[in-house]
């Protein structure tokens, strides 16, 4: 032991009980004005799931007297149940309290909590288990954010998201049906010129909306299931047999009779890399065809355009990155890679045996 330890030791040897009851006090009242000073809701619940302690917090956030809180049951301050379905299940089946002893401590749990006026309040809630020297648990203490703000702007998000998706959607249809007609008149070259402008204006318009109504699809969670893979190959294909003869485009398709672990984006993933394909690797001849393990499968669309560099074949699956003159928006190679990591595949490019690219989807095999 060295000198200050020693030190330590004979100065406790030496103070009589009145100084160490005193030192208790103090680091007890040093620890009771860190914890009213906080601006989140912190309570002790007993094993019994009963409130033995809280700060000044609930005072400012919900509205009670800390001290009219102690005794009653956790639930007392939550809404009501059918918004905290999984707190509520976790409290009820001791699963809480399994759940803290396994790992300690349980963080950004969703809760929503009631004030005394009956508003409900949403809250990130985290709690960690305490322990005495044998194990039992003594306690758990539970420290509540209140995500007001954080909620609002998600409904604001999502309220600008079907905005875009509907409202502005349906206005670019409605032009672009327009534009088709038009095209059907006699127009000079130079109208027509000014038509093909508006007209790809108006279609990689319609591919961003699309793209981000997917990006948001993304966030959501979704259980996969299989998928059976030649039905989505065509119909990728069928959809998109008016563009592949806009730009002069033969589509072969070679695909064996698969079934892939998947969801509803699956669709969307071979869709961008055949709209890729056909809008910008300046080819004339896209394959689509399939090799198989027992474990997983892989979707090879090949084509025979122009490739793309090795320098650029990382970067290419970054938001917002595109390559060359005809690179688009940026977003659909990206939107390729993130669904197939959402359904646990992966996504690379390299050379095609056709002379252009050759993107590479391997998913597991259902």
């Amino acid at each position: 032991m060295d000198d200050a330890g020693i030190e330590r030791d004979e100065e406790l040897t030496i103070l009589s009980r009145e100084e160490l009851a005193e030192r208790v006090r103090k680091r007890t009242a040093d620890l009771e004005n860190l914890m009213d000073t906080m601006v989140d809701v912190l309570v002790k619940l007993g094993p019994d799931g009963r409130i033995r302690l809280a700060n000044e917090a609930v005072r400012d956030m919900l509205g009670y007297d800390p001290d009219d809180l102690v005794g009653k049951p956790i639930d007392y301050v939550l809404a009501d149940p059918d918004r905290n379905a999984e707190l509520s299940s976790m409290l009820h089946s001791g699963e809480l309290i399994e759940h803290l002893l396994r790992e300690g401590s349980v963080t950004d749990l969703e809760s929503y909590f009631e004030t005394a006026d009956g508003e409900a309040i949403p809250t990130s809630l985290s709690a960690s288990v305490m322990t005495d020297d044998s194990g039992s648990v003594e306690g758990i203490v539970c420290v509540a954010t209140d995500t007001t703000e954080r909620t609002e702007a998600q409904e604001r998000a999502e309220f600008l998201h079907s905005v875009l998706r509907h409202d502005l959607g349906n206005k670019l249809t409605v032009i672009d049906g327009y534009l088709d007609l038009l095209a059907e008149g006699d127009l000079t070259e130079n109208q027509r010129e000014y038509h093909g402008y508006a007209k790809n204006g108006v279609t990689e318009a319609i591919d961003l909306i699309e793209n981000v109504r997917t990006l948001h699809q993304l966030e959501a969670d979704e259980e996969l299931s299989p998928v059976e893979l030649p039905r989505v190959i065509r119909e990728t294909v069928d959809r998109h047999a008016d563009l592949a003869s806009q730009h002069d485009f033969d589509v072969e398709t070679d695909v064996d009779d698969l079934r892939v672990e998947g969801g509803t984006l699956l669709k969307e993933l071979f869709a961008n890399l055949l709209e890729n394909a056909l809008v910008h690797s300046g080819g004339s001849q896209i394959r689509i065809h399939t090799s198989a393990t027992d474990e997983s499968v892989t979707v090879y669309v090949d084509d025979d355009g122009t490739g793309i560099d090795r320098e650029d074949r990382e970067r290419i699956f970054d938001r917002g990155v595109s390559i060359g003159d005809s690179g688009g928006t940026g977003l659909g190679t990206h939107l390729a890679a993130e669904i197939a990591n959402t359904y646990c595949g992966d996504l690379t490019v390299g050379d095609s045996p056709l002379g252009g690219a050759r993107f590479e989807v391997t998913l597991a095999r259902a």
